[in-house]
């Protein structure tokens, strides 16, 4: 009977776990999550990992996988892979999830980022708004060890994991507040990689985008209640939101800011996919 037992144990299939992140040592935290599991502590579950610090990677690592007889049950995507760092990445995770639709389709793909920071609100918009290849689902590096080893053993069960109140924006936002009102187009995407650019004259950034002032002035106005969207305005010491004008002058302060703390996103070399003429 022990050996039975035993021989089923061996028989289990291990479960392949790609990671797409530019911090090396990540391979190792998540290796470390699962393996205080009970799932994987009961021997119920086993696993092995790979990782690529370069979206541009995953069709080699994928056709490497596959001449030794390994098929990838799940992707762990980070957005940001560090461009602006030395050496780093000029594909972000939006690269990456393309990359796997085409190179392994079968396989479950799941967003592994921080919480909200820098270009990751845009970057989350475009993965669950834009990108034909949508992720299962985000699982935050911010959460408990315990909740992000749970969320990845259930993605390797099959199971889908609870829309969590960090999810539902992606999912239920209002039309008008939707990432492809305002860069749905190449107009609207040269506008925005104009003002990413930090210029302050409005003539100078609507010829750096091939445009009028006059539609430069229309889409700062137009991007408005996006912008304030994503990043809504600092509280007064009072508690109260503190207003923003809408002149124009003010429009384009605010589109310039907004566009320069996330130019590494509309400098995205992917986005170009994503937009129509």
């Amino acid at each position: 009977m022990t050996n039975t037992l035993h021989q089923l144990e061996e028989s289990k299939p291990v479960r392949h776990i790609l990671i797409a992140d530019d911090l090396g040592t990540i391979e190792y935290s998540i290796e470390g999550m699962l393996n205080k599991h009970p799932a994987v502590t009961s021997g119920r579950l086993t696993f092995e990992t790979a990782q690529v610090t370069n979206p541009n990677d995953i069709p080699a690592t994928v056709e490497l996988a596959w001449d030794m007889g390994v098929t990838y049950d799940l992707a762990l995507v980070d957005l940001d892979f560090g461009s602006r760092r030395a050496g780093g990445s000029q594909s972000h995770g939006l690269t990456a999830l393309r990359l796997l639709a085409e190179a392994t389709p079968h396989t479950t793909t799941a967003l592994y980022t921080a919480d909200v920071e820098g270009n990751r609100e845009l970057m989350l918009r475009a993965a669950f708004e834009l990108s034909p290849h949508k992720p299962s689902t985000w699982i935050s590096k911010s959460l408990e060890p315990p909740r992000q080893a749970e969320a990845i053993c259930d993605l390797l069960d099959g199971r889908d994991p609870p829309l969590g109140a960090h999810l539902r924006p992606y999912y239920n936002r209002p039309e008008h507040l939707k990432l492809h009102t305002v860069c749905g187009t190449r107009t609207q995407l040269r506008l925005w990689q104009a003002l990413a650019l930090g210029l302050e004259n409005r003539v100078q950034i609507a010829a750096q985008a091939g445009a009028s002032p006059s539609t430069l002035d229309k889409f700062v106005a137009h991007a408005r209640a996006f912008i304030l969207d994503c990043m809504p305005p600092p509280a007064s010491p009072e508690g109260a939101r503190a207003a923003i004008p809408a002149a124009r002058s003010a429009n384009l302060a605010l589109a310039v800011r907004f566009a320069y703390t996330n130019r590494a996103f509309f400098d995205d070399p992917e986005l170009e996919q994503f937009v129509v003429r």
